[in-house]
């Protein structure tokens, strides 16, 4: 075995043992994380935050690797541009798998001021750089954007539409969303459930505990999580686990 074929090897067996885990970590080798919401350092309110301000959800839900834009709300620093006296800070960057890295978008060496990570969908851990400490930044709610694409399992077997649902705070509960099944084989059926955001505490991901058809006492799926921007997971009405990615429509898909 080559030595770079047993570096991608290492590289697959540690992400598949990371993301055995458990829990709401999204330390995999491609990470499709919802960037809109109010990250905040420590979670409060009061505190600095990031504001992502482009690209919209229509490219940071499919891609994994993009230029990226956002503002400092409250900033603890203005990195090496002079304060304007806005309260905030515009800055621009990147996003890649995961890595966050921003500079001040009127800096005259656009020096790295933000290098984070995101390791979970609330959770960023910013790194230590110049004149600012190491922090977390934790995001109030996830922007999922159910209804943006087509939810499809490997081999096209399943496939969901949900209506328009932005976003869902943490720790919320009972949310009312509705899907159509539109898999292939039967008429589309339109499903009901109840969306409960991050749970907090247990680090559980967004999930549906079942979605079920009007009139019908058996669920049609249940254990629907929300895992990244890019893929659900479900059991189907047999109990077997489905994995379903996300995927941009040619021509869009509406419920009945």
């Amino acid at each position: 075995m080559t030595n770079r074929k047993r570096t991608l090897r290492g590289a697959l067996w540690a992400a598949a043992l990371l993301a055995g885990c458990g829990g709401g970590e999204l330390l995999l080798l491609t990470i499709v994380t919802p960037l809109n919401g109010a990250w905040r350092e420590g979670g409060n309110v009061a505190n600095e935050g990031i504001q992502f301000t482009s690209p919209g959800p229509e490219v940071h839900l499919f891609s994994s690797k993009f230029a990226v834009q956002a503002n400092i709300l409250n900033p603890a620093s203005f990195c090496d541009v002079q304060d304007d006296g806005s309260g905030q800070l515009a800055m621009a960057g990147t996003f890649d798998n995961g890595r966050v890295l921003l500079h001040a978008a009127n800096s005259p060496t656009q020096a790295t001021c933000i290098d984070g990570t995101i390791t979970s969908l609330i959770r960023m851990q910013v790194a230590a750089g110049g004149s600012r400490p190491a922090r977390s930044y934790v995001n109030s709610r996830v922007d999922v954007q159910m209804d943006l694409g087509l939810w499809v399992s490997d081999g096209g077997a399943t496939r969901l539409k949900f209506s328009v649902f932005n976003s869902v705070d943490n720790d919320s509960l009972a949310n009312q969303i509705q899907a159509c099944d539109v898999s292939p084989g039967g008429a589309p059926v339109l499903l009901d459930g109840l969306f409960d955001g991050y749970q907090v505490a247990t680090s559980t991901r967004p999930t549906i505990a079942a979605l079920t058809a009007n009139g019908q006492a058996t669920p049609r799926f249940t254990q629907v999580e929300y895992v990244d921007g890019a893929t659900l997971t479900l059991r189907n009405a047999g109990g077997q686990t489905v994995t379903l990615r996300r995927q941009k429509e040619t021509t869009a898909t509406f419920c009945p």
